[in-house]
């Protein structure tokens, strides 16, 4: 089955009446919210494209002039949200086979996560499809098309969540990563948080225990994981008023994710790739030198060089200093000369990390 088949309705109709303003226009970045979700589903490569309207259509119509989608006008939209999935239902091309149901106020789905749910949908063959973040189910479901007769022929009470349950053995649960599922824009601080996520492009703590869970990663690890980002951290705290350059956020996900691929060879760098295939350049750059990295001594601290000294200062889940670590490293490997020289080399990075942090801070280091 190709993704031809497959439709999205976007649910842009209502009053918008909590947020004090009109959600689908509401900006991120020089786009609108409505056009954010019409990209991501261009992107994905979804051709069928029905944007249901009711409050404001006028407005909703200019603004995605030169946009290839089906604009559906709901006249009852004051009935609610249900009687605007009816209504787009009902005008959706008989040849589509599914629909994603997507409100107008959950903006900022990502790609994978529809690649997520439309494979779960080949595969397994299921009839409803729901995202779910960290055991919370979210937006937007995938629905096979065989249901739309029963919720046509609804009266509406209890929506269309209570359509679907009456479906549930034919359902299932789509574990992603992506939080954004679950970030709906009901009040302005919604908004706010929204932009704020959108702009940072780093996956938040949750996004990032998600990802490990998704990869696989063992409890022990994912342990180590939070360890190395709470010395990560704590380093980080230690150096942030001498204005280096380097992104808090951004350096915390990084630690936490630098071991998705630990059971794997070359595992820093395979780690790295899946970061980056994810959309995380950023992330996927510091994770690929956290084994080994080239210390340059005159150019101020990055957080590839943080990250590789967090890592060095913790072993398995607990902070044993960078000497204890090194040591064990050294006797487990007597007789192989090759190993041997790639941990000095790596110890020689350690303490020249530390080096350029003792100067930049005036201090001795003694963390770890």
């Amino acid at each position: 089955m190709e993704k031809s088949n497959i439709a999205v309705l976007i649910i842009a109709a209502g009053y918008s009446s909590r947020m004090h303003d009109f959600k689908p226009l509401l900006p991120f970045g020089q786009i609108t919210a409505v056009e954010r979700l019409i990209q991501t589903y261009q992107t994905y490569g979804i051709e069928h494209i029905y944007v249901v309207t009711g409050h404001r259509q006028d407005d909703i119509i200019e603004a995605l002039q030169g946009y290839k989608v089906h604009i559906v006008y709901n006249e009852d939209y004051a009935k609610g949200m249900f009687s605007s999935i009816q209504k787009g239902l009902s005008a959706i091309d008989e040849t589509v086979v599914a629909f994603y149901m997507q409100p107008v106020d959950i903006p900022l789905i990502k790609v994978k996560t529809l690649e997520s749910l439309y494979e779960a949908y080949i595969h397994e063959h299921k009839g409803v499809l729901y995202p779910t973040f960290l055991g919370k189910k979210g937006h937007p479901p995938l629905i096979d098309m065989k249901y739309k007769e029963k919720i046509l022929a609804s009266d509406g009470k209890g929506g269309l969540k209570k359509v679907l349950e009456a479906f549930k053995e034919d359902a299932l649960h789509v574990n992603v990563s992506d939080q954004s599922v679950l970030m709906d824009m009901d009040i302005l601080d919604d908004y706010i948080n929204l932009v704020v996520y959108e702009v940072m492009n780093t996956p938040t703590k949750e996004e990032c225990l998600a990802i490990m869970l998704e990869n696989e990663v063992p409890e022990p690890i994912i342990r180590h994981c939070e360890a190395v980002e709470g010395m990560v951290s704590k380093v980080y705290e230690g150096i942030t008023s001498f204005g280096l350059n380097i992104n808090k956020q951004t350096l915390s996900a990084a630690a936490l994710l630098h071991d998705i691929a630990r059971q794997e060879k070359n595992h820093a760098f395979i780690g790295a790739q899946r970061l980056r295939a994810m959309g995380y350049e950023a992330i996927g750059n510091i994770i690929e030198t956290h084994m080994d990295i080239d210390v340059k001594d005159h150019t101020p601290l990055n957080a590839n060089e943080l990250l590789f000294l967090a890592d060095k200062l913790v072993c398995e889940d607990e902070v044993c200093g960078f000497e204890k670590r090194f040591e064990k490293a050294l006797k487990k490997c007597e007789g192989n000369d090759e190993a041997q020289r790639n941990i000095t080399r790596r110890l020689n990075a350690t303490k020249a990390i530390i080096s350029k942090i003792e100067n930049l801070t005036g201090k001795v280091f003694n963390d770890g």
